[in-house]
């Protein structure tokens, strides 16, 4: 005998809810409706998983059903009911549950309200999603990155103080020896017989011209790793001193602009550390890559910001190219960004080929804590 056609939809009813059923154990979600005049509710097996509510115990009714949320979660459920049914519009929370083992969960709720023809709402359906271990994999996550934070900036104050200490050896004892040298040189050379002296004239101007290169190198090497003139003058005039050798170096007519009133050693000593690197970073981009004839640095602040800009007048490049195999630049960029993003601040690169580098800094404005009374 064949099966009725009602007992085929009755088959394919059952199949169509075993289905949902144990999709709906996989993911964690179940569902509701509720009706709104009658207060009358329908919850799906997952969900009476979900609240670690016996079946037997029936579904409950709204206020039974809500005393399952926390005290934050439980206003912010009854509003966004109201909000369903007065607005007919679909809506989402997060919420606290305390499940009857006492047990902490984390719940995702979409309602969905139902209405007429006439657009009245007459029930709500809704799911309902266990996001306790994405919650916690999130907070995991955010604690990770807040020591790569903590761990990062710790490096890079690593970084600079070892910089310090060996531009400070270099110029204190590589700088003076030197100094010395150059005068026993001179007075050496002085105290050589009139022919002597013309015969090794060229021999003697190489070793003092050598003298001077050397003393000229290690100068610029203590600038690179960290100018004295940093710590003890501040930011602007480092930036001159370091801006002067670049362009002496280099040949670019590099210009430096600080916004009028601008005083940038009420920063504290990692902001302007940063800013000096971030400049530096930049001029030895451009220096290698833009094929540039001038480059202007502009520097400002306001109550809580940083303003830098440095701007070029080179060939510029593909920015969707940035940070890819072969292209140039790439990683200096790439290191500025994200040295500005770990402190808080925002980097914009604007570029396009042929028309020039514009690179846009914002940075939050560091005070120096204040020094303590005796």
């Amino acid at each position: 005998m064949k099966p009725s056609r009602l007992d085929a939809l009755r088959a394919a009813l059952a199949k169509a809810e075993f289905r949902l059923e144990a999709t709906q154990d996989l993911a964690r979600v179940g569902d509701w409706e509720i009706e709104r005049h009658s207060g009358r509710m329908r919850w799906s097996r997952e969900l009476f998983r979900l609240f670690e509510r016996a079946e037997a115990l029936g579904v409950p009714d709204i206020n039974e059903a809500l005393s399952y949320y926390g005290p934050d979660s439980l206003e912010r459920t009854r509003d966004l009911f109201w909000q369903a049914i007065d607005t007919a519009k679909r809506c989402s929370l997060e919420q606290e549950v305390v499940l009857p083992s006492g047990q902490v969960r984390h719940h995702v709720t979409v309602i969905v309200p139902v209405a007429d023809e006439h657009g009245r709402v007459f029930r709500l359906y809704g799911t309902v999603q266990d996001i306790t271990e994405r919650r916690r994999m999130e907070a995991e996550r955010l604690e990770y990155l807040a020591r790569l934070e903590k761990l990062s900036a710790h490096l890079v104050e690593i970084e600079e103080r070892e910089r310090r200490e060996l531009a400070s050896a270099l110029h204190d004892r590589a700088s003076p020896n030197l100094a010395a040298l150059q005068i026993l040189f001179s007075s050496l050379a002085d105290a050589l017989p009139a022919a002597t002296r013309v015969q090794l004239a060229p021999v003697l101007e190489d070793a003092s011209a050598l003298l001077a290169d050397t003393t000229a190198g290690i100068r610029e090497i203590c600038t690179n790793l960290r100018p004295a003139t940093l710590d003890y003058a501040g930011l602007v005039p480092a930036l001159r001193e370091y801006v002067a050798q670049f362009r002496a170096r280099t040949g670019l007519d590099v210009t430096i602009e600080a916004a009028p009133g601008h005083d940038a050693r009420s920063l504290s000593r990692a902001a302007q550390t940063l800013c000096f690197r971030l400049v530096q970073e930049a001029l030895t981009n451009c220096a290698k890559h833009a094929r540039a004839g001038t480059v202007r640095i502009d520097l400002g602040t306001s109550d809580d910001r940083i303003h830098l800009q440095i701007a070029d007048d080179g060939v510029g490049f593909d920015l969707s190219r940035l940070g890819k195999a072969g292209s140039t630049p790439g990683l200096g960029l790439i290191t500025m960004r994200e040295r500005v993003e770990l402190a808080g601040g925002r980097f914009a690169l604007h570029t396009h080929p042929g028309d020039g580098t514009v690179i846009e800094i914002r940075l939050p404005a560091e005070r120096p804590l204040p020094e303590s009374k005796p």
